[in-house]
């Protein structure tokens, strides 16, 4: 998938429907919260984002056409723990809020190693299971309207959030769903810039009224448990 030219905007009409500000594709006037406020309507709402204080995700993961079992663990802005295993080899990440590790057998390296400090760093936003844009202002962000961009035939809002001088993230709305489709993420850590870009999709709501998109990049996820128990020892860098 490509990342497609902005494109200019002209004329200003919004109309209230279902809940929703259904803003016009040609609308140059209207705010960036008003697109984010639509997001986290459809995702249930800001007191249910906030009701998230941890998350089990499982799935299988597609490399070059190899499949893996991918499983995930989250606490809200605390801590986050990723295992993949292939071949009944199991290799993890963990990230908290001032350390992490990496445990990487499959790429023939046998000891747990720890992060950088900036890597630390660039991982930290994603310890927020409600997502960067939602209370953007409260964590110190910014959040600029740029427009609209094509993807896949769609003609998606597109949000830029400025995290900090070093990640910034873009995001492409479906305006027909209020869904996030596409993240890009720009970031830069020793002098090297790195950007990748990741597609969202298949947003499902639990049985207890959380939504989750299903599909993120090459990940399809089966199973989502919310506010279950977890033990602490899986975000410590013990095999």
């Amino acid at each position: 998938m490509k990342l497609p030219v902005l494109l200019s905007l002209v004329v200003a009409t919004s109309v209230v429907s279902m809940g929703f500000v259904r803003i016009a594709i040609n609308d140059d006037k209207h705010t960036a919260d008003e697109i984010i406020n639509n997001y986290i309507t459809v995702m249930g709402g800001a007191q249910k984002l906030a009701s998230i204080n941890n998350v089990y995700m499982e799935g299988e993961i597609n490399i070059n056409g190899s499949k893996r079992i991918t499983k995930k663990w989250m606490v809200n802005k605390k801590a986050m723990r990723t295992e993949t295993t292939f071949s009944g080899i199991t290799s993890f990440s963990i990230v908290r809020q001032d350390s992490g590790w990496n445990y990487l057998p499959t790429r023939g390296r046998k000891s747990i190693e720890p992060m950088t400090a900036s890597s630390v760093a660039s991982n930290r936003p994603n310890l927020d299971i409600e997502g960067p844009l939602v209370n953007y202002k409260t964590k110190g962000y910014t959040v600029k309207y740029m427009g609209t961009d094509e993807i896949e035939g769609t003609e998606a809002y597109k949000l830029e959030e400025k995290i900090n001088d070093s990640l910034t993230k873009t995001y492409y709305v479906d305006p027909d769903s209020h869904y996030i489709m596409r993240v890009r993420t720009k970031s830069s850590m020793g002098g090297r810039v790195s950007i990748s870009a990741t597609d969202l999709s298949n947003y499902t709501k639990t049985a207890d009224g959380y939504v989750f998109p299903m599909e993120i990049g090459n990940v399809k996820y089966t199973l989502v448990k919310v506010n279950t128990e977890i033990n602490d020892n899986l975000f410590k860098p013990i095999k």
